[in-house]
């Protein structure tokens, strides 16, 4: 049987992260990962760019994780977002910051992370997939080969399964009585349900708002948000979706609201002018809508008031079925995971089981869309890796 100190399940890139710092410490570590090459889902994020974190402060970034944001913060001050820019930098990767204050590798490539993150100094080992997880005292049995004094489930989530991510450390974590919060699709596009908008396939919106409520607890709880937004062959996406997603049932009512309106004036201009002319919005996407109206484009003069106000109910609150049921192939993330109760937050170590630790997706938190899900990733992962160190001191 080969010994470890520490062994991680999991190469993408809070497994891979924790194990470079392991390694920078001497500590002598063993990442298993099930795919034939580590990280795969890393080396697409961010169309294949990467967009590794932001230029905002710990607070400002703790805003953007709804519940999960108490539980995240002493993650956050052991790593924040800009000890983490110092972090790459100091190992040699040059970083670029946008206007939007997304952070990139200079290369805008990801294989530049991927090329710092791998070390010499500690083993990967592809191809392999954990089966069994064996407790001995306080300590762990892999395989029924690799031995270790502390595990660490990096596995992620169930997005991108094609990259590796199809929830084996959910079935992990359960093998050790930890519970798991729902799994749903996040930072994901909607199906539409209650109508076809193929035929507006394409056209983009700035500044739409999505709105929809949820029971929660008990409690009735309005979600909104507003941003740009695309209609795609079967639904609708952009960022205003993708960053409310996480928050819709599996089935959900919404409504969007164009932020547009026809203004009843009476001056000769405005008269003979056309409906769509009035809207301002894409000639197609106002076809659409005057006909699930029943309403033909006519001059603004022919129109009845009653009509107008129909055409502006519409534009304000356009009632829309949709659906994430079979979207966490294309979801960027997972809502959802290992029950944050159950571990500790200064730690990341399991409160169920002593040496047990999570870090990265597989845990019960998720950022909105622009580097704060990764960046949540190597705050955690470090977190861990501190807790191994300074236990390690003691």
């Amino acid at each position: 049987m080969i010994k470890y100190n520490t062994i991680i399940i999991g190469a993408g890139a809070s497994g891979l992260f924790l194990a470079k710092n392991l390694a920078e410490n001497n500590i002598n570590t063993l990442v298993i990962e099930k795919m034939d090459s580590p990280a795969k889902k890393l080396l697409i994020s961010g169309g294949g760019m990467c967009n590794l974190s932001r230029n905002n402060t710990s607070y400002e970034f703790l805003k953007h994780y709804d519940n999960a944001n108490k539980f995240l913060g002493p993650s956050f001050s052991i790593l924040s977002p800009d000890k983490t820019q110092t972090w790459f930098i100091e190992r040699g990767l040059d970083l670029i910051t946008r206007e939007d204050g997304k952070i990139f590798p200079k290369s805008k490539n990801s294989q530049s992370i991927l090329d710092l993150l791998l070390d010499k100094k500690y083993e990967l080992l592809t191809n392999t997939k954990v089966e069994k997880i064996e407790k001995d005292n306080n300590s762990f049995i892999v395989n029924s080969k690799y031995y270790c004094d502390n595990l660490v489930i990096a596995t992620g989530g169930l997005s991108y399964p094609s990259t590796g991510s199809t929830g084996d450390g959910y079935a992990l974590a359960k093998t050790f009585n930890h519970s798991i919060v729902e799994l749903k699709p996040a930072l994901s596009s909607f199906k539409v349900t209650s109508e076809n908008v193929a035929e507006i396939e394409g056209i983009s919106l700035n500044d739409v708002t999505i709105s929809f409520s949820n029971i929660i607890n008990n409690k009735k709880k309005t979600f909104k948000n507003q941003n740009d937004l695309i209609f795609t062959k079967f639904g609708i996406s952009g960022p205003v979706v993708l960053d409310i997603s996480r928050f819709a049932n599996f089935n959900q009512t919404i409504f969007l609201s164009l932020n547009k309106e026809i203004k009843k004036e009476n001056s000769n201009k405005l008269l003979s002018t056309s409906i769509k002319h009035q809207t301002k919005l894409p000639s197609r996407l106002v076809d659409y809508i005057l006909r699930s109206l029943n309403i033909n484009d006519d001059l603004y003069s022919n129109i009845s008031n009653k009509k107008i106000n129909l055409i502006n109910e519409k534009l304000k609150r356009w009632e829309m079925e949709v659906s994430l049921k079979n979207q966490i192939k294309n979801a960027m993330a997972t809502s959802g995971g290992i029950n944050l109760n159950e571990v500790d937050n200064k730690t990341l170590e399991s409160k169920l089981v002593k040496n047990l630790y999570f870090c990265g997706e597989v845990l019960d938190f998720c950022g909105d869309c622009g580097g704060y899900n990764l960046q949540a990733c190597w705050s955690t992962a470090y977190s861990v890796a501190n807790s191994i160190i300074n236990k390690l001191n003691q």
